[in-house]
């Protein structure tokens, strides 16, 4: 278990913190008070102390508490792409309007002080333009030089603060809706199948490790099975009719199969009713469809036999009659 073994690491450096450290130090300190030497200089001790810090990492035990937060972490990590995409393109248009201002205010009072070189130019964007701060004063200085130049840093601004910033906030909004709702998933999914595998491996007659169908009618019939099912949004009440669906033969013998437990829960996921319909779906229908109307063909096939076996010319005479 991850979180036993965190456990027991936390357990061991505040035990090496709190006991070994102090004895070593204990013994040090008086090595020297006497005069011998000991172990010298304890300054390398001294920074072992610092050892301590890590019972913050007891901070990640908040993570089983309130998976809230793993959410949040997961998010993010999975947004680092377009973030660092985003971030990108907001380097690009500083450079771009840095050397655009750096050129234009290239002989003027301010031009110097503020957009003496690319860098520099750079800078005072990012700060002014894009972190707002102290806006006013740089948009009346700039205006001041010239209208044009006014208009410029506006434009600037509207790219790099209005578009570039708030669309990086909807992609991290985006990343962590989508996230979560994996998550939330995942965890419906794991504690279905927790469930589910309880009562199918106490259901599970034979012990051969797989489910038939009989088993699976056994399977609806018990409470915590329908629970289960209900809380991952399957309909129970329908489910009986797709039994022989389920269990149907892919080689069309006409006999029911028997599903590993593995199996019988994806195919049981795939029964929810906010699953959308794919072209797998499509294709597993098809085939089903295409069994059935094998099987009825033989079966009229095999009727066909036995009327003629038993009824012999009047049944060729009633077929002949029919004919024309």
């Amino acid at each position: 278990d991850g979180w036993f073994v965190f456990d027991s690491a936390l357990v061991f450096s505040m035990v090496m913190e709190t006991w070994v450290f102090t004895f070593v130090m204990f013994l040090a300190v008086g090595s020297e008070g006497g005069g011998g030497g000991g172990l010298g200089n304890t300054s390398v001790l001294r920074m072992l102390r610092m050892a301590r810090l890590t019972r913050m990492a007891r901070m990640a035990r908040l993570l089983r508490v309130m998976p809230e937060l793993m959410i949040l972490i997961k998010g993010i990590v999975a947004a680092t792409r377009s973030v660092c995409c985003t971030l990108l393109l907001l380097v690009m248009l500083l450079y771009i309007f840095g050397v655009a201002f750096t050129q234009m205010l290239l002989d003027t009072d301010f031009g110097a002080q503020h957009f003496s070189d690319v860098f520099t130019s750079m800078y005072t964007l990012l700060v002014a333009g894009t972190l707002l701060d102290n806006v006013g004063f740089m948009l009346e200085r700039i205006t001041a030089e010239h209208w044009v130049y006014g208009a410029f840093f506006l434009l600037f601004m509207l790219l790099a603060t209005v578009t570039v910033l708030n669309m990086l906030i909807g992609v991290l909004c985006d990343v962590v809706s989508t996230v979560a709702g994996i998550e939330r998933e995942t965890m419906i999914v794991n504690f279905v199948k927790s469930r589910l595998l309880a009562v199918l491996e106490s259901l599970d007659e034979d012990g051969n490790g797989t489910i038939s169908k009989s088993e699976f009618m056994s399977v609806l019939e018990q409470k915590a099975a329908v629970e289960a099912l209900d809380e991952c949004g399957v309909d129970v009440e329908g489910i009986y009719e797709f039994a022989d669906f389920i269990f149907a033969d892919e080689e069309g013998v006409g006999e029911h199969r028997e599903l590993g437990f593995n199996e019988f829960m994806e195919i049981m996921l795939q029964f929810r009713g906010t699953n959308l319909a794919t072209v797998k779906d499509v294709v597993d229908l098809t085939k089903f469809m295409k069994l059935k109307m094998q099987q009825s063909t033989s079966d009229v096939r095999k009727l066909s036999e036995l009327i003629s076996t038993h009824y012999g010319g009047e049944y060729h005479a009633m077929t002949d009659r029919a004919d024309a």
